[in-house]
This record gives structure tokens, C-alpha cells and sequence, in this order.
């Protein structure tokens, strides 16, 4: 299991490393070309739209025809995005086949090593050792991650903020050529049982997978509005926090990952050592919801205090960190159809994306005409009300979890 889990470090941190070096920049690169906040979030837009569709379809790829080989076209199909964008500043018509790309490299790699990872672990009846690896790969991967995103924004984009795109995308790049030796220790779940050359029957597979889940789907619904607060935030962060023409996004981006890593350390420190009863994993949720929402807010009210704003998006990005991993859990513990896991993930994932789009679209309007401040709060407001009457919904019909 030991080489496994060293694979799954090595793809996973290359992958990530190819993301983050661009990921504090991205925003900036395109406002700083000419697009609008409109323009921007379209870009954004397709990309979650052809998400959405191309989830399923790329979770049930993974699962019926191998992980090692979709993550390795990933990187490939990402890379060629990414170089595109980069090189053809203001165009609308590229910025859309970039916007294509990247969401078929994003789908692919989509929830794909966790479920090698998974598998494996499955497989050699070592289940149990797969928190202690997902936490060894934070460990590992988050200091490496952080430093990329720090390089990609404070020194690669001061000199030119097209540069950290062509290095992640040859990054990408990078780590799907050096799979190629590693596809002998690719494995699948849907074709296993089949003769010959697999045969797809998508649609029925995902229905059946969705009646299978039902537990699994209901929690999927439930966290949806939670995107409704953060969408916002995730990316116009590097607009909002920019100050004159030097860019410090890195910097940024740096104390955001501290900020998740504490969030993650106090839970692990605080919550993690004791089982949580169905209603206290709810309760958690509810307050990390609450708390993304009403630290949005502080962050507009204090608009014209810098730091103060500042450091109340750090608390953003702590409660959002600990909701994230929260909902994470109670998602892959109330899987109970093993080689369907990233078919029901995937349809997490294709939902998620939906909504997002139609966020964007909100927010991009809000953003131009009112600001981002006032984008920001006005769904924030609106996220936190859905989520709550869904919570109270989710009360009234018992809705359960397994106890963690």
C-alpha cells in the first residue's frame, strides 16, 4: 500500500502544483487584459457549465476505464487551455475554447486520485489507512502548493502575469507525461466485472447509482446553496484585496492556506478525537455556514479599514475551509455503492457547477453595476437564507448521516 500512497502523493501535488502557480493570478490576468467583471465571470461561466455536463461522464470514464489514464488526458487537455488564454488576451472567441478546455481537464481530474487512492485501499483491505494519507498529502502537499501560488503571483506576475499560465500548463504537462510509466498500477471499478471491450450505458448507470445514494444525494442538495456565499469570493478576492500595480496576491493566497490549515488543525485538535452524533455534524455545518456569511459581510463593512477587512476574510476562508472538509466527509461516508464513488461524486460535482454558473452570471451583473462589495453581500444573504430553510427541511424528514 506504501507505493501507492506515494504515487498518489506524487500525481497529486505535480497536478496541484500546475494549478496553483496561475490560481492567484488568473482573475487579475484577464481584468488587467480588458475583460469585464461580466466578461470574466462568462469565462467562468462556461467552464462551470461544461462542467456540469461533462462530471458524470468523466467520473464514470474514471471508474470504467481506469484513473491513472484519466488524470494523465487531463493534464494534457487543461495544459492546452491554460496556453491559449494566455496567449490570446482579449478575444472572446478563444477565451471560450480556453473556457471549454479547462473544464473537460478540470472534470477529469475531478475527485480522480482520491478514488485510485480509494480503490487501492479497498482492494488490499486497508480502508482505514485512508484518512491518515489524505492528512499525510495535506501535510506534504499544502507547503509546496502554497509556495507555487506564491512564486505564480508575487514573482512570475510582476513580470509578466501571462507567464504563470504558460508555467502551470507546462507543469500540467509535466505530470501526465511521467504517469505514462505508472499506468501498469491503474485500476477501475465498473469494468471489472464485464467481458470484452466495456460498454457504456451512462444514463441508466447514473440513475441506478442515484437511487443506490439516495442518503448521498439528499446531503449533495443540501450543501448547494453554500456555493450561492463563496462563489463570489473564491476568485474576485484577487480584484477586491489588490492595491496599486505591484501584484500581491501571493501573499494573500499564502495566509488564506494558513488560515484553511488552522481551521483543519483546530478541528482535527478540538472535534476530530471524539464521534460526532448525527445531530452535532449538522450543527457544525450550520455554524461554519453561518459564520462564511456573516464574516463576508464584516469584510464589506470594514471596506475602507484594509487590514481589518483583511483579516475577516481570513475568518472567511477558515469557516469556508472547515465547511468544505465537513461536507466532504458526510458525502464519501454515506457512499454505500463502493464502485460508484466517483460516479456519485461526480454528480456532486456536475450539480455544483450548474449552480454556479447561474451564480456567476448573478454576480458578474451585481459586480459591474453596484461593485463587488455589494455582490458579495447581497448572495450572501440570499445563500445563507436558502441553506437555512433547507436545513429546517432536512429537520423535519430526519434526514441522517453516519455517525463519524
Amino acid at each position: 500500500m506504501k507505493k501507492y500512497k506515494y504515487i498518489f502523493y506524487y500525481v497529486s501535488i505535480l497536478y496541484t502544483i500546475g494549478i496553483s502557480l496561475w490560481s492567484g493570478t488568473i482573475y487579475l490576468f484577464m481584468r488587467h487584459n480588458g475583460y469585464s467583471y461580466s466578461q470574466i465571470n462568462l469565462f467562468l461561466e462556461i467552464f462551470w457549465l461544461v462542467t456540469s455536463f461533462a462530471e458524470i461522464p468523466s467520473g464514470y470514464i474514471a471508474d470504467k476505464f481506469g484513473y491513472l489514464k484519466t488524470i494523465m488526458a487531463s493534464g494534457i487537455i487543461r495544459a492546452f487551455g491554460l496556453v491559449i488564454l494566455a496567449l490570446s488576451p482579449m478575444n472572446l472567441l478563444w477565451m471560450t475554447v480556453s473556457g471549454v478546455l479547462t473544464a473537460l481537464g478540470d472534470s477529469l481530474q475531478s475527485g480522480t486520485m482520491t478514488s485510485w487512492i480509494a480503490n487501492k485501499a479497498v482492494e488490499h483491505g486497508e480502508k482505514d489507512q485512508l484518512g491518515a494519507i489524505f492528512s499525510g498529502y495535506s501535510i506534504i502537499g499544502t507547503p509546496l502548493t502554497m509556495a507555487a501560488t506564491f512564486v505564480g503571483a508575487n514573482i512570475l506576475g510582476n513580470i509578466r502575469l501571462d507567464l504563470p499560465l504558460l508555467i502551470g500548463a507546462a507543469f500540467l504537462l509535466a505530470t501526465s507525461l511521467t504517469i505514462i510509466p505508472l499506468l501498469k498500477y491503474d485500476s477501475q471499478n465498473l469494468a471489472e466485472a464485464e467481458e470484452g471491450m466495456p460498454k457504456l450505458n451512462l444514463v441508466n448507470d447514473v440513475k441506478y447509482t442515484v437511487k443506490q445514494e439516495q442518503k448521498t444525494f439528499a446531503w449533495i442538495l443540501l450543501l448547494l446553496p453554500v456555493a450561492i456565499i463563496s462563489v463570489g469570493p473564491l476568485d474576485q478576492w484577487q480584484m477586491y484585496f489588490q492595491r496599486g500595480k505591484t501584484v500581491n496576491s501571493g501573499t494573500i493566497s499564502v495566509l488564506m492556506s494558513l488560515a484553511g490549515m488552522l481551521a483543519i488543525s483546530l478541528y482535527n485538535r478540538y472535534v476530530s478525537k471524539k464521534p460526532l452524533s448525527n445531530k452535532g455534524q449538522t450543527r457544525l455545518i450550520v455554524v461554519s455556514t453561518v459564520m462564511m456569511a456573516a464574516t463576508l459581510l464584516g469584510v464589506v463593512g470594514l471596506k475602507n479599514w484594509y487590514y481589518g477587512s483583511l483579516a475577516l476574510f481570513m475568518l472567511h476562508t477558515m469557516f469556508g475551509s472547515l465547511e468544505n472538509m465537513l461536507g466532504g466527509i458526510v458525502l464519501q461516508t454515506t457512499i454505500q455503492t463502493e464502485n460508484r464513488r466517483a460516479t456519485i461524486m461526480s454528480v456532486a460535482n456536475a450539480l455544483d457547477a450548474g449552480a454556479e454558473v447561474v451564480i456567476l452570471a448573478i454576480n458578474g451583473f451585481l459586480s459591474d453595476r453596484y461593485g463587488i462589495g455589494f455582490a458579495w453581500v447581497s448572495l450572501a444573504v440570499l445563500g445563507l437564507v436558502i441553506f437555512l430553510l433547507a436545513i429546517f427541511g432536512m429537520q423535519s424528514k430526519k434526514l441522517e448521516v453516519e455517525e463519524i
